[in-house]
């Protein structure tokens, strides 16, 4: 995987911290038609769980794939009973805080 973008995050637990790295692929044309694939890690310690978004171009697999790191970090944050942190700061979403807003005409 080509990594364009990476995060570093802190899992806290009641058992401790763990290092939780996500990390974002380049957006490439589908090997298996004229689609867009953009392939993402999120790694909770040792444990690496891979995916993959489809678009109709490369930035709307951006956008799943952005969108979908969000549903893979709380879920994997639940399931081991613990809490997202960035920066000392509890950390909610990819996207909610990331300055991208919707433009008002």
């Amino acid at each position: 995987m080509d990594v364009i973008a990476e995060r570093d995050l802190e899992l806290r637990t009641a058992a401790g911290s763990v290092k939780v790295t996500v990390k974002l692929g380049r957006p490439a044309i589908s090997e298996s038609g004229p689609d867009w694939v953009c392939p993402y890690e999120v790694h909770f310690g040792d444990q690496v769980r891979f995916m993959a978004m489809h678009g109709a171009d490369s930035m709307q697999a951006l956008q799943l794939a952005i969108a979908s790191l969000d549903v893979d970090l709380e879920y994997g944050a639940n399931k081991r009973s613990g809490t997202l942190y960035h920066f000392d700061e509890p950390f909610t979403s990819m996207l909610e805080h990331s300055g991208l807003q919707v433009r008002k005409q």
